[in-house]
Parts: C-alpha cells; structure tokens; sequence
C-alpha cells in the first residue's frame, strides 16, 4: 500500500501535463481571464457609481438639514407677548424621611 501515493501522484502528474500542452486548453483559460477582468473592471465601476450616488444623496440630505437648522436658528420677525398664565398657590412640600441603612446609621 506505500506504494498507491506514489502512483497517483505520478497519474496525476502525468494528467496535469498533458492538460498544460493541450493548446484548446490554454486559450480557453486565457479567455477565461480576460472575461474575468473584463467583469472585474465593470463591477468596479458600478461600485464606483454607486457610492458616488450615495455620497450625493448624503450631501444633498445633509444641505437641507443645514438649511432647516438654519432657519430653525434665526429669531423670528414678529415676536408675541408672552401669555401670562394663572398661577395656583402650592402648599408647601413637607420634608421626607430619611432611610436608615441596614447596619443602623442614619444617612
């Protein structure tokens, strides 16, 4: 049994250069590459726009917070006369107890 390591290695050896000499094979994996890198190039640039898209949408939503603050920020034109209002007498507030602690002292 030592030896089946050495043989399945040497079948594929064999295997693998045979593959590597078939010529079919070659431009068919340098085509695969070239589609590979053609649709890499191509999600890149979709990757691009979107980000560029997204930080335009953030910039534009973060110009009109701006704005809103802005206004929100400027005192107003006409200003109103404070509304006095009826102010009810409180009884005042009688002082709360103290809890004491577990061990006896007073805090």
């Amino acid at each position: 049994m030592p030896v089946f390591p050495f043989f399945a290695g040497l079948a594929v050896g064999v295997a693998a250069l045979r593959l590597y000499k078939n010529e079919r094979l070659r431009a068919e994996i340098r085509s695969a590459g070239q589609k590979l890198r053609q649709n890499g190039a191509l999600a890149e640039g979709k990757l691009r726009q979107a980000a560029i898209s997204g930080l335009d949408t953030l910039a534009g939503s973060s110009a009109r917070l701006r704005d809103r603050l802005e206004v929100a920020s400027r005192p107003a034109a006409k200003k109103k006369a404070p509304v006095k209002t009826a102010t009810v007498a409180r009884a005042p507030e009688k002082p709360r107890a103290r809890r004491q602690k577990a061990d006896g002292n007073v805090a």
